[in-house]
């Protein structure tokens, strides 16, 4: 059961749970004779999510429209098994905004751009978002391009880490990308991106990324011992993690810690092994 906070329209209300969080209540014709404070009981046909926090809803209810809200929801659902794991609340907002756009663009005969890296570096994402379009397309008997997969994927990768926008998740994408050509071309090989201990590196370089953005490179601490080590036994390992640095300075102008080039030379040995 809800109590009504707010009746946005005759589809749409908001509505509090018993434990005070804000929800968005879309459904025919609820609005009508409801009133702030009353009780509300969800049917079946109703589509329910979480209000982000300080977001303004009303605006996106007047710019996107209610079908494109509920198919959204539906991608979302869809997706959740393949992605499994905790999601933002605020992606409802942000890929129903994206979907409204990616449908005029393709009404118009716009070309999205091609991310090229996001299947290599996002494979369960990409996998999300090529599902996603596949069922946009089934649903409203129209033809997204295969690309729009590679957009959608990006903000399934930001959902995931909740606290950077969009624009900013490409950035990252595409350093990360740099960054795994700088291994290849280091040592003359091609990285299996299939192997746990890719995705376990990715994962990795994600957080250090973030870190960076936001000028808090708090690494990992290493005793003194392993240190001397890996810089005695790892020598191009290290060599490469110094290029990593450098690159990160350069993209993010903030500086990469002693201790994080070590993880990084741990986490390029790992990756050899798995060639």
């Amino acid at each position: 059961m809800y109590i009504i906070k707010k009746v946005i329209n005759n589809n749409v209300i908001l509505a509090n749970n018993e434990n005070q969080q804000e929800f968005v209540i879309i459904g025919k014709g609820i609005g009508f004779n409801s009133k702030t404070g009353h009780d509300y009981h969800c049917s079946e046909s109703d589509e329910i999510f979480i209000k982000p926090h300080d977001y303004d809803i009303q605006n996106f209810l007047d710019n996107i429209p209610l079908d494109i809200i509920k198919l959204t929801i539906e991608v979302i659902n869809k997706c959740k098994p393949i992605i499994n794991e905790k999601l933002s609340d605020s992606l409802i907002i942000t890929l129903a905004e994206h979907i409204t756009y990616a449908i005029e663009r393709s009404k118009n005969n716009e070309i999205s751009i091609s991310l090229y890296e996001v299947p290599y570096l996002y494979h369960i994402e990409f996998v999300a978002g090529k599902m996603a379009v596949d069922y946009i397309n089934e649903k409203l008997k129209i033809s997204l391009p295969a690309n729009e997969a590679s957009l959608i994927a990006l903000h399934f990768v930001n959902a995931k880490l909740n606290n950077i926008n969009v624009g900013d998740t490409l950035k990252l994408t595409q350093v990360v990308y740099k960054i795994v050509n700088i291994i290849n071309y280091s040592f003359h090989i091609q990285i299996n991106t299939e192997s746990d201990n890719f995705s376990r590196f990715i994962n990795h370089l994600k957080y250090l990324l973030i870190r960076c953005q936001v000028q808090n490179d708090n690494g990992s601490k290493f005793n003194l011992v392993l240190e001397e080590l890996v810089e005695k036994e790892l020598v191009k390992n290290f060599s490469c993690a110094k290029k990593i640095a450098s690159l990160i300075e350069s993209e993010y102008k903030s500086s990469v810690s002693r201790e994080e080039m070590i993880y990084l030379a741990l986490h390029i040995e790992r990756l050899l092994h798995a060639v």
